[in-house]
């Protein structure tokens, strides 16, 4: 229930389990990385990105996005 969720984020749990937390954490941080990243790299193929490296995160890409655009 949501009030269980609730009270587990105000009082939680004193043994975390810091592997696992990193492990979630890093999973976390790849996604983003991925996410920006495949804006550049997705439908592309392979001999188009070695002939065309990404080397930028500034915009352009597949869909010709402005930088800091969401479709």
């Amino acid at each position: 229930m949501p009030h269980e969720l609730e009270n587990e984020m105000k009082e939680p749990p004193n043994l975390i389990d810091e592997k696992l937390l990193d492990r979630i954490q890093g999973s976390i941080i790849a996604m983003a990385i991925g996410d920006a990243l495949g804006a550049h790299v997705e439908f592309r193929p392979h001999g188009y990105l070695m002939a065309n490296p990404v080397k930028d995160l500034e915009g352009g890409g597949t869909w010709g996005l402005k930088k800091g655009q969401v479709m």
